[in-house]
């Protein structure tokens, strides 16, 4: 059964770049490593063209993220017998902080869809920055209303509080993130 490392935190606190770095030193130490994210399952270029048709906050929008980030759980659930570790640029309980803190979303609708949702990740590191920080690493339209993104970033520590997720200062240099996490991933072989 393979380690599953989900990463999580706002556009430009790093993950992705973390996630590139990682995949290639544990792939470099034996360790078949693949990385699953929303860009890279079956499908995804379709959902994310029509889900960008959509206002932020839009239902359909909304609905279409959720699509993929299921697909993303069938494929970790897939994958988890032919690989050793897989690293997944977020995982479900972003549409948590993202839909249901930032959005808005009822609980009840999340957690019904949730139910479809029985592999977890072993381990989850939030990447925490200030969105200060964070936009000036990258610049996304999700993040401008900032109403909306300090929501997501309350969601994300609510959630890290109460499922015990490791927090990863993300301001931090690239070098020292990437080294805690490859520190953490490692004690578990």
């Amino acid at each position: 059964m393979a380690l599953t490392v989900a990463f999580e935190g706002i556009p430009g606190s790093g993950k992705t770049t973390v996630i590139q770095i990682l995949a290639r030193e544990l792939s470099r130490r034996g360790f078949k490593t693949e990385i699953v994210d929303t860009d890279n399952i079956e499908y995804a270029s379709l959902f994310h063209s029509m889900a960008r048709s959509y206002p932020l906050g839009h239902p359909a929008r909304t609905i279409l993220y959720w699509m993929l980030r299921v697909q993303q759980h069938d494929t970790v659930k897939k994958l988890s017998d032919k690989v050793d570790i897989i690293l997944a640029d977020r995982f479900w309980n972003s549409t948590f902080a993202f839909d249901v803190c930032g959005n808005k979303v009822p609980l009840q609708v999340w957690e019904w869809v949730s139910d479809h949702v029985t592999y977890h990740p072993d381990i989850t590191f939030l990447f925490e920055i200030t969105l200060e920080a964070a936009r000036k690493r990258k610049v996304k339209d999700i993040m401008s209303d900032l109403n909306f993104a300090h929501r997501v970033q309350s969601g994300y520590a609510m959630l890290a509080d109460r499922l015990l997720w490791m927090r990863i200062n993300a301001a931090c240099d690239l070098a020292e993130v990437t080294n805690k996490c490859l520190e953490v991933i490692l004690s578990r072989f």
